[in-house]
């Protein structure tokens, strides 16, 4: 990204931060396709193991499983894997389930206790570069050129670059194919009920929602949750990050790699960035945010909220299946609501009457090999096989037939209960992958709009205004040591300054910022700052 990308930025869009150094390094599946079973056990997969292996894979576990699904770790696609790629190659899949919202700290124990699975991944930075200062991960570059053809072809040498730390493949990362994050969303039927417009700018957002606050359009009794969002750190799918970051204010490209931080450490430090948590703080006194967003750690109590029809706005993920999945938030707020409908909204603009927001870098996991494993070589014919375009194809998007059915050449999703069963959890299997990959951007996003067949238009819309201005975070080619000793301490006491903040009476504001920002550079952010103003100036001499 050049300079002129850079211009605007806010609240990290990375996930958070490890705690500690490594002290060591269903119902059973129908046949496939016959091309896809061709695919998967092709002349090109390097060869079979002569003894048989235990590969151990990580997989998330979200905890949304359809009922007579099975677990993350035997269920339809385990078994078609096994099937497809295992039993050819003499390897038998083992799949170790992580909770989503306690990976990185579930997965620092694994590491440190050198009992990690053989396939690891994290989309948190300083986790990476802490494993690789610590000498925990094997180093992939030749066991890639001798068994990932397939891999170095679908990746390419940009996406493969974000893996390379000192000159080596310590981490293979995933390819983003569309790099949106948040989105916000209102209900449109209160905005009927008042007769006013879908708000396009946030002064006109805070009129929408107080009328919101004093009108009860949706006839809560009182329960109205004009503006919603949980917890503040990354971990669930809903933030105010987007809203905050509009108040921040132009940098120099100096400054903004000296006070960008990653993994959803709030960004005290930029200008601007105080005067967005100002405003949440007076919409807080005036009851236009849910009080008790601090004590919503998985964004569970948010969804349920909206799915009761309490809330009138929020933003998060775009096209998230949580939302907009079939059975999920939003299908459960009409069976509970009759009428009720969100539409996307992009209101939150800056002082150029942009709407920026942090979005994805082109990768999207990063795929590890803990140095413990004996199994190495194994683990990336795995992610080999995986990058073959059938091979893919059907772990995107199913069987056709059984999951999906052409749609102007698009796969488009089957919504019945059966197909539900067998298709729920499958951008976690392909982790080589975010994303539906059709060859451009626009082909992209329809392709992902289909996935959601009783919201396509929304989930296009959200898509849209998630990429709409959107900016990456800086980038160094280097770890930065501070973060990764201060880190976690960091993370925790710029948001509880960020919650203090929000909930201090609004004459208290001030001096409860103030402080909570000294705190924050004594305790080790001054330290960061100075290093990642450094590590620019280093890198500009290049």
């Amino acid at each position: 990204m050049n300079a002129k990308q850079r211009k605007w930025f806010g609240i990290s869009t990375s996930v958070i931060v490890l705690a500690g150094m490594l002290s060591a390094c269903s119902s059973a599946p129908k046949e496939a396709s016959s091309s896809t079973t061709a695919g998967a056990t092709s002349n090109a997969t390097p060869a079979v193991s002569k003894d048989p292996v235990t590969l151990k894979v990580e997989v998330f576990d979200r905890g949304n499983a359809p009922a007579g699904a099975g677990p993350v770790d035997n269920n339809f696609w385990t078994q078609w894997i096994q099937k497809n790629f295992g039993d050819p190659n003499n390897i038998k899949l083992q799949f170790i389930p992580v909770p989503r919202n306690q990976e990185v700290d579930k997965l620092n124990i694994l590491m440190a206790s050198g009992d990690a699975p053989d396939l690891v991944f994290t989309y948190d930075t300083t986790t990476i570069n802490n494993y690789v200062k610590s000498g925990g991960l094997t180093d992939l570059s030749s066991l890639i050129d001798a068994n990932g053809p397939n891999l170095k072809k679908f990746l390419g040498t940009d996406v493969l670059s974000y893996g390379i730390f000192s000159g080596k493949q310590y981490a293979i990362p995933a390819k983003r194919t569309l790099q949106y994050t948040q989105s916000s969303y209102i209900r449109k039927d209160w905005l009927d009920k008042l007769g006013m417009p879908v708000p396009k700018t946030t002064d006109e957002f805070y009129k929408t929602i107080k009328a919101f606050k004093e009108k009860d359009p949706g006839q809560t009794g009182g329960k109205v949750i004009p503006y919603d969002f949980s917890s503040l750190d990354g971990t669930a799918i809903t933030t105010p990050g987007v809203l905050i970051s509009s108040f921040v204010k132009k940098l120099s490209e100096e400054d903004n790699y000296a006070l960008s931080t990653s993994n959803y450490i709030p960004e005290l430090q930029k200008p601007g960035y105080k005067d967005g948590l100002q405003f949440l703080n007076k919409m807080n006194s005036e009851g236009l945010i849910n009080p008790d967003f601090a004590l919503d750690k998985d964004g569970k109590s948010f969804e349920k909220d909206v799915a009761n029809g309490l809330v009138g706005a929020f933003t998060a993920l775009a096209a998230h299946p949580n939302l907009m999945g079939t059975g999920n938030v939003f299908d459960t707020l009409k069976k509970n609501v009759p009428g009720a409908e969100y539409v996307a909204m992009d209101p939150f603009t800056n002082e150029e009457g942009k709407s920026v927001k942090g979005i994805y870098d082109p990768i999207g996991a990063y795929i590890m090999v803990p140095k413990t494993s004996k199994h190495a070589a194994e683990a990336v014919k795995y992610l080999d096989w995986m990058s073959k375009s059938d091979v893919l194809f059907t772990l995107t998007n199913g069987i056709e037939g059984q999951h999906y059915t052409l749609e102007n050449g698009f796969p488009k999703t089957i919504t019945t209960d059966e197909a539900k069963k067998t298709f729920y959890n499958n951008t976690d299997i392909a982790i080589v992958i975010n994303g539906k990959d059709f060859g451009s951007q626009e082909k992209n996003i329809e392709a992902t709009s289909l996935a959601f067949p009783n919201y396509k238009e929304l989930a296009k819309q959200t898509i849209n205004n998630g990429l709409k201005d959107g900016y990456t975070i800086p980038r160094f080619d280097r770890p930065i040591d501070s973060e990764i000793k201060y880190g976690k301490t960091l993370k925790d006491k710029a948001l509880e300054a960020v919650v203090k903040s929000i909930m201090a009476k609004p004459d208290d504001f001030n001096k409860t910022f103030d402080a909570g920002v000294q705190e924050y550079l004594k305790i080790g952010g001054q330290t960061v700052t100075d290093e990642r103003r450094t590590a620019y100036k280093d890198m500009k001499k290049k």
